[in-house]
């Protein structure tokens, strides 16, 4: 497994009153693997990412990364960890504006204090259909370059897993698509395991599987998701909730 979280929970508050945010979720992501996690808000989507990125320490549980238990690390292993591997794609690009895109790519090998070797940049930028654009600021990208960009700067440590957190939320769905297909192809031809938080049945369409939480739970899974599946189980997840339910396809 490429990542595993065991019994996974995080209070916020006290213990016993305060918010649980995650209440013991068990699950693991397959290297190679492309999982989209679901639920309405509040369910505890961003907290799961949150945790397994070391951004967030559990008030229970383990999490494992290449086998390792990480939950315990401090933060100076915690940051170093972000930076060698977990990739992140946001919503909002987070591109630097005063970096190029090649520059932006290789950012992260700089924070880590390692030399980018240019022909990795170029060709990661070529994968993300960009290599004519290396030079090009932000500014001068269009909002789904600025994601492809973002997607290249994700993969350009190898990392264990690429973590992405509503990735076309902020692109029309023709773009959307492209960027869909981009992450679909890096699971499928690059071996690279993502996990990406959703709200929209058609991104989830392009993962392998879907978990949906609810209240901080796993309230089912599915594999093989379809639009039409996914959409129909967001209408009865509380149905889930009160069977137990995992569904499969």
């Amino acid at each position: 497994m490429a990542v595993q979280v065991r019994r996974l929970v995080r209070v916020y508050g006290d213990h016993q009153l305060g918010v649980r945010a995650l209440d013991g979720v068990d699950l693991g992501f397959a290297r190679g693997s492309f999982t989209a996690v679901m639920g309405p808000s509040g369910s505890g989507k961003s907290t799961l990412l949150s945790c397994v990125a070391g951004l967030d320490r559990p008030t229970e549980g383990e999490i494992l990364v290449d086998g390792e238990n990480v939950t315990f690390w401090n933060e100076e292993a915690r940051t170093q960890l972000r930076r060698e591997r977990i990739g992140f794609v946001f919503q909002s690009f987070h591109l630097m504006p005063y970096l190029t895109a090649a520059q932006n790519v290789a950012l992260p090998l700089r924070l880590a204090g390692r030399k980018a070797d240019p022909r990795l940049v170029r060709t990661l930028l070529e994968h993300v259909g960009l290599a004519e654009r290396a030079g090009h600021l932000p500014a001068e990208l269009s909002g789904g370059q600025q994601q492809r960009v973002a997607i290249a700067r994700a993969f350009v440590t190898s990392p264990a897993v690429v973590l992405a957190d509503e990735p076309t939320g902020a692109l029309d769905s023709a773009t959307a698509k492209d960027i869909l297909r981009l992450l679909r192809g890096a699971a499928s031809d690059l071996g690279q395991t993502i996990v990406m938080v959703t709200h929209d049945p058609v991104a989830a369409s392009y993962a392998d599987r879907v978990v949906f939480l609810v209240d901080g739970r796993i309230a089912g899974q599915m594999e093989h998701p379809t639009v039409d599946a996914v959409a129909g189980q967001l209408a009865h997840l509380d149905q889930l909730v009160a069977t137990g339910a995992a569904v499969t396809r």
